[in-house]
């Protein structure tokens, strides 16, 4: 997870390691705003809001793609699916598997 981001950095755009950490950082505090956006919509204390959650969801395919992290950017695509299908039981249980990878992320950074 935070090593694919780290390689992926230093692959696709040349970074010597001694500048990963910036980078690592300004993508975890991207990453913790998205998570507790979307954290009363996985616990259920909040109704959907599907274009609240199709914005996170864009901001996220943004950074996530920056970064290499396939692992976000396909959670995020398929809430993003969810939230345009106004499905709340998908947007619920997608919204909770980005918040779980978020706790992995931030583990491991």
């Amino acid at each position: 997870m935070i090593s694919d981001v780290k390689n992926h950095l230093m692959q696709s755009l040349g970074l010597p390691e001694e500048m990963l950490g910036e980078f690592v950082d300004s993508f975890m505090a991207s990453f913790d705003e998205s998570a507790a956006a979307l954290q009363p919509f996985a616990d259920g204390s909040a109704a959907p809001d599907w274009m609240e959650i199709r914005r996170i969801t864009h901001t996220i395919k943004g950074y996530s793609d920056g970064v290499g992290a396939a692992d976000l950017r396909a959670l995020s695509d398929a809430l993003n699916a969810a939230a345009h299908a106004e499905d709340a039981a998908a947007c619920r249980s997608g919204a909770q598997a980005i918040v779980d990878l978020h706790a992995r992320y931030r583990a491991e950074a």
